[in-house]
């Protein structure tokens, strides 16, 4: 029977005191509303945004959640001898804590399957007023805010050297420059990207069929307003872009990863083989790519481009019609990536068209990648 009084242990007094010892709750994320962005983005362990990896399903480690105790209040009545004791009710309940633990281990083992996986939007066409938005961010919103950004950095594009220009077949047989992007429609880091990434091709081309997506609701950052490649096309005179949404945002019938979605060709593979490495990206873990990842003809590669944090609790429609406002925090931070994203485009098309390539945002942006 648990000791009570100046009978407990020195251990139970200790435990007791951790269980009911407050712990505060992360805070609401985001703002609400057009332009309502967080001033300060959260901090992530380990210094900065993340990318997810796509051979675990893309997911950093879970955490525990926060827990709430209560220290208990008093000892039991000798009256009533058959209530438990505050530390026999810890001790009960740790132990059916542990029972609960082993066999959740046991089920996972057995079966294979990850709890911590849901399954979240499936495909469905973009509005067209929201397309509208993010294809025709005004000339004078991109020069305004160049390479500038309030409240989050931006992760410019790496440059390689002496590398073979990559080039992609067109639909007419020419060969042309070609962008390539890799990336995952669960994935929080993809779904801030492609805000930046379509916003600057569409300054080169034009998109048909994008489709709305969000992230993952049980990875970081959950449920981030974005689109997803899987059903696009785009057609342009100066670039072929190509991309492989790998995995989706719905999980396998076995429940242990979410399910494969376009494969990359052998080539497609080659090329996040080699450059998605950390020969290029030191934060990688050693034979790892991971989401995104973004070749612009093999001179510059993106991989995270900033905080998906930012997006939080603000709704697509909200994002799209905040893309005329250069003063809007979440607007500059998309438009400054779509600056640098342009500028590398620029890089390996020559130039052209001139009037984007040489407007003041991308020159900015090419000016701070030391692209001459």
């Amino acid at each position: 029977m648990a000791n009570t009084g100046s009978d407990r242990t020195q251990a139970d007094k200790e435990r007791s005191k951790q269980m009911s010892r407050s712990v505060a709750g992360q805070s609401a994320k985001g703002g609400t509303g057009q332009g309502n962005a967080r001033t300060q983005p959260q901090k992530r362990q380990g210094g900065g945004p993340r990318r997810s990896d796509p051979r675990s399903g893309g997911r950093p480690p879970s955490g525990r959640g926060p827990q709430n105790g209560r220290r208990p209040t008093g000892r039991p009545s000798p009256s009533r001898p058959s209530r438990r004791s505050p530390t026999a009710l810890l001790t009960w309940g740790t132990a059916a804590l542990v029972v609960v633990i082993v066999v959740v281990l046991v089920i996972v083992k057995l079966t294979g399957a990850n709890p911590s996986l849901a399954s979240g939007k499936t495909w469905s066409p973009a509005s067209p007023a929201v397309v509208s938005d993010i294809t025709h961010v005004p000339a004078a919103v991109f020069d305004a805010v160049g390479t500038n950004a309030q409240v989050s950095a931006i992760n410019p594009p790496v440059a390689t050297s002496g590398q073979k220009p990559r080039t992609f077949t067109s639909s007419s047989g020419a060969s042309l420059p070609g962008v390539y992007y890799y990336g995952a429609e669960y994935c929080p880091f993809c779904a801030a990207a492609r805000w930046s990434l379509i916003a600057a091709l569409s300054r080169f081309g034009t998109f048909h069929n994008l489709g709305d997506m969000q992230s993952s609701s049980t990875d970081v950052d959950p449920n981030t307003q974005t689109f997803t490649f899987s059903k696009a096309t785009y057609t342009s005179p100066y670039i072929v872009f190509k991309s492989d949404e790998f995995l989706s945002n719905q999980v396998n019938a076995a429940g242990t990863n979410y399910t494969v979605l376009q494969r990359p060709t052998k080539s497609e593979q080659a090329l996040v083989t080699k450059y998605d490495s950390t020969q290029y990206f030191p934060s990688l873990p050693a034979n790892q790519n991971g989401f995104p990842f973004i070749d612009f003809g093999n001179k510059l590669l993106q991989s995270t481009l900033y905080d998906p944090s930012i997006l939080q609790n603000v709704s697509r429609d909200q994002i799209a019609s905040g893309l005329k406002d250069a003063h809007n925090p979440i607007t500059q931070v998309i438009v400054a990536g779509a600056n640098y994203m342009t500028a590398s485009i620029c890089a390996i098309d020559g130039q052209q068209p001139s009037a984007v390539c040489t407007s003041k945002g991308v020159t900015a942006a090419s000016k701070a990648l030391k692209l001459g």
